[in-house]
């Protein structure tokens, strides 16, 4: 695969600049492309800027309306609820960690789903957010079928995932993960790049086994990770996430499109103080960096080292796909000539 390496002030103006041209304010372009493009430096290309093709199709579509703002439908007590209204998902979340955190912060525990919501992109990237507060965050979401049940063939769950942000007194840890075996991103970039994806993520519309990416566009489906496991896991997303947040499981006829977002967080000192809190992850986290490695040259590592490491790596540039920048130059040229 070739690659190329592209300063992160270029691709943040090409992204911010394309999502200008489809309708977008200076201001929110600027804030969905500093989410693509820092999930690009953290080493997670299928949240990246090749996400910038499908967005711009989604407008083009009716799907996203990129001037629409997220707005509270309802605010009970540390409870409310967004309206995202069809507008960008990552300006929706921010607006949800906004709100989450002052009433964290105000009552000890919070949440906030949103509705109406378009893709929200890396869900590490909130969590981090929230961990940058000292707040302890979980959040999920919902989305279009993509998924089989355990021992099934046809999609009928979204690849939903789970995050989870921890503060600590060094790298806050963030755990951020698919239910499904694969992000559907993964396998879009995979296919782009003419790659394989591994044994057991995938099965054709027939129901056996793939690792041609291709064939996920030819109506096959992505298997939940680690067997009955995640498909328990992935099933408590799609309700908690889908009948929660008024977005409606994916499988149901009430399904639109989208993200049915919830994110919950919690503030140490309500709890037993937040110096006891650090005290004790701290401690932990320690431990488990003390502990021996199997193989002496890969220490163990916590959730959130492997994007710090990364985004370290693309300092100087961000290394991408040349085939995905391509697209991406493409797809700034079509919008430049439409205007």
């Amino acid at each position: 695969m070739q690659t190329e390496q592209i300063k992160h002030e270029h691709m943040l103006e090409k992204s911010a600049r394309i999502l200008e041209l489809v309708g977008s304010s200076k201001e929110d372009a600027l804030s969905v492309a500093e989410s693509l493009v820092d999930a690009q430096a953290a080493g997670h290309s299928s949240h990246g800027i090749l996400r910038l093709v499908e967005y711009a199709n989604a407008v083009e579509k009716g799907q996203v309306i990129p001037t629409a703002q997220p707005k509270i439908i309802s605010e009970r007590g540390a409870v409310v609820t967004l309206d995202g209204q069809w507008g960008w998902g990552q300006i929706a979340c921010k607006r949800a960690v906004d709100l989450v955190a002052e009433n964290a912060h105000k009552f000890g525990i919070a949440t906030v789903s949103i509705k109406s919501c378009n893709h929200i992109g890396r869900l590490g990237e909130y969590v981090e957010m929230l961990s940058q507060k000292s707040l302890v965050s979980i959040m999920w979401c919902n989305g279009g079928p993509n998924v089989a049940a355990h021992g099934g063939k046809t999609r009928l769950f979204g690849t939903n995932p789970f995050a989870a942000g921890i503060p600590a007194e060094g790298e806050n840890i963030v755990i951020d993960f698919a239910t499904a075996s694969s992000a559907e991103g993964k396998i879009r970039a995979a296919n782009v790049n003419g790659l394989k994806v591994p044994e057991g993520q995938m099965v054709k519309s027939d129901g056996s086994p793939t690792t041609d990416p291709a064939d996920f566009y030819a109506g096959g489906a992505i298997l939940p990770f680690g067997g009955h496991k995640g498909y328990c896991l992935n099933l408590l997303i799609e309700l908690l996430g889908g009948a929660l947040s008024g977005a409606h499981p994916s499988m149901n006829d009430s399904y639109g499109n989208g993200n049915g977002t919830i994110l919950i967080a919690m503030d140490p000192e309500f709890f037993f103080g937040s110096d006891q809190f650090l005290q004790d992850v701290n401690q932990a986290t320690g431990v488990i960096k003390n502990a021996p490695s199997a193989d002496p040259n890969k220490p163990i590592l916590l959730p959130g080292e492997v994007e710090e490491q990364e985004r370290a790596k693309n300092a100087d540039g961000i290394v991408i796909s040349a085939a995905i920048w391509d697209s991406i130059l493409e797809l700034e040229s079509r919008l430049l000539l439409d205007h």
